[in-house]
């Protein structure tokens, strides 16, 4: 991998991740350069209807035609690899997975699609990352890594971990702007006509501009309210959407996991929403909305999206997709020795999860999770 300081390289590519959601010519670049900087030679990054398994959006880097040509028809046996439609859904979202680590050597080369497409082109690892699953749409992030780059490290996996949540929130807002290319000079009429509420906001929380199913948010009984040109949730999570909009502000590339790939919006009264939040600052299209906002929020109906696992444990303890889905196997019985070989995580990665559990959620057992799950079931 080239030698960057970390934090410059996280920010430089977070970076590009966002300024894909306001003009989506640019994954190609991104996919590129994060081929680049971790050594992989190709990507595929792929969004896809569900069930219908069609095409939405799709970029592919590093495939020679004829190659890419031959690629859908070892769909069933890539499926078979990774262990099939049931196991892949158990996969914890925005969590790169090794196709070494949930597949050995023996099944590998029994499978035509290892020894027919893979192999034969020098490729010796993959990664796949699990970006959404809902019911309207699934999107991965999928790379293959050449022989003469050496095995996929932990610094790589390291890096596509802090990359995932970022990638998962520009997805969900891309869901939300139907787009697959578009000029950024028209994404300002385009928010104009979204069914879901757009605000622009300032780092205080100021409304700079409500698209106008915003405007009707505002001006009657919902979550959301103008308070002197302010806004205002009264709700649940305004504290954590509070935080995320400061985040977005000054840095970006912080904003990580807060909120997942969207912060939950529960009004007294009911209502509930998701709040997709994209930084704007420092995005090189922002001219193409014309207003100095910091950040651009998406109000989106609860109902209209899969609500969010374990979404209590997941919000009150700030814990990664990863840590959430290993938290509900543990509460359903699962031993970490399973749990390592369910999601094709090795040992190591899923004791580090646990630990983290442990940290955040202030238990020191694995029991304690069990209690504290079915507390939160009585009070939620």
């Amino acid at each position: 991998m080239n030698v960057h300081p970390p934090l410059q390289l996280t920010s430089h590519l977070v970076g590009m991740i966002y300024d894909c959601v306001l003009e989506p010519v640019k994954w190609e670049a991104f996919v590129s350069e994060l081929l680049r900087e971790l050594d992989f030679s190709y990507g595929l990054l792929s969004i896809s209807a569900f069930p219908e398994g069609n095409a939405i959006f799709g970029v592919s880097v590093g495939i020679e035609g004829p190659w890419l040509e031959r690629l859908p028809g070892y769909w069933a046996d890539i499926m078979e690899i990774w262990g099939g439609d049931a196991r892949i859904q158990q996969y914890p979202l925005e969590e790169p997975i090794l196709q070494s680590q949930i597949a050995d050597g023996r099944r590998l080369k029994a499978n035509p699609y290892y020894s027919g497409w893979f192999a034969p082109q020098g490729y010796i690892d993959a990664v796949a990352i699990g970006l959404e699953r809902n019911p309207h749409m699934v999107s991965s992030l999928a790379l293959g890594r050449h022989a003469s780059a050496g095995p996929v490290g932990e610094s790589e996996l390291g890096l596509l971990r802090l990359l995932a949540p970022h990638l998962r929130r520009a997805i969900s807002i891309a869901q939300q702007l139907e787009l697959q290319s578009i000029a950024a000079s028209a994404y300002a009429s385009v928010v104009e006509r979204l069914p879901v509420g757009v605000l622009l906001v300032d780092e205080l929380m100021t409304i700079i501009h409500a698209n106008p199913t915003a405007e009707s948010l505002l001006s009657q009984p919902s979550p959301f309210r103008s308070a002197g040109n302010r806004l205002a949730v009264r709700a649940g999570g305004a504290e954590a959407l509070e935080q995320a909009i400061a985040k977005a502000a000054s840095d970006e590339a912080a904003l990580g996991r807060s909120g997942g790939a969207g912060i939950p919006v529960r009004h007294a009264d009911g209502a509930a929403y998701v709040v997709h939040v994209l930084p704007l600052r420092q995005r090189q299209s922002r001219g193409a909305l014309c207003l100095p906002a910091s950040a651009a929020l998406f109000l989106v109906p609860a109902g209209s999206q899969s609500p969010l696992p374990s979404e209590p444990v997941t919000q009150l303890y700030g814990l990664s997709p990863a840590e959430t889905r290993i938290f509900e196997l543990i509460v359903n019985g699962e031993t970490p020795k399973a749990i390592a070989k369910q999601l094709g995580l090795s040992a190591n990665t899923v004791k580090t999860h646990v630990r983290n559990i442990f940290a955040k959620t202030g238990t020191r057992r694995q029991a304690d999770f069990a209690r504290m799950a079915a507390s939160l079931r009585v009070l939620l």
